[in-house]
């Protein structure tokens, strides 16, 4: 959720857009990793970083798997719109770009974000492509996910309704009376079963 803590004892970790970067790390001995998901291979490199120097890693990740004729998509995505994630919209781009996911669908909470500016932004139409959902997040009636919906680019959420006071079937009519112009609307119940 784009917290500091890194698990597993890891020192640094780096989604990169095009590949390259670079990470600030104290003297000592390392191992590189490089993933793209899961239609890579994984490229390890052993280096030793020293004192007041810079140290170049090189790693290529080869893609081992065919995936013609499918796509990898992930549809409950959260970026700093929602309560719970730290992280910016383009960098949910770039994170989910490094992780081979080719579709994303924005699902933050009661807030109707258009990831396409990020994506056309980075450079990334090649890899990656996304739609405009919503997670509706009542307390106690389970969340609900709907897309693909109209984002307002002048209102405060995006267009995201009100939900106070509605029942499950007005959440859900909500989200298809909020749906694009000629598309029809997916509907998904996230979570049902959470609650306080």
């Amino acid at each position: 959720l784009g917290d500091g803590y890194i698990p597993g004892g890891r020192e640094a970790v780096a989604f990169l857009a095009h590949g390259e970067g670079h990470v600030q790390l104290p003297p000592g001995d390392y191992e590189a990793w490089a993933t793209r998901g899961l239609e890579y291979e994984l490229d390890v490199a052993p280096f030793t970083v020293r004192a007041g120097q810079t140290t170049d890693v090189q790693l290529s990740v080869l893609r081992s798997i065919d995936s013609a004729g499918w796509i990898s998509a992930d549809l409950h995505v959260h970026s700093q719109p929602s309560h719970d994630s730290g992280v910016s919209p383009s960098e949910r781009v770039v994170t989910m770009a490094a992780e081979g996911v080719e579709f994303l669908l924005s699902t933050d909470h009661d807030y109707i974000l258009d990831f396409a500016p990020h994506i056309e932004d980075l450079g990334l139409e090649p890899f990656i492509t996304s739609a405009i959902g919503l997670e509706v997040t009542p307390i106690e009636v389970g969340h609900y996910l709907g897309f693909p919906l109209r984002h307002d680019y002048l209102d405060e959420a995006g267009g995201a309704f009100d939900w106070t006071g509605m029942t499950p079937r007005e959440i859900r009519e909500s989200l298809v009376e909020a749906g694009q112009v000629g598309a029809e609307v997916a509907t998904i119940m996230a979570h049902p079963r959470d609650g306080i």
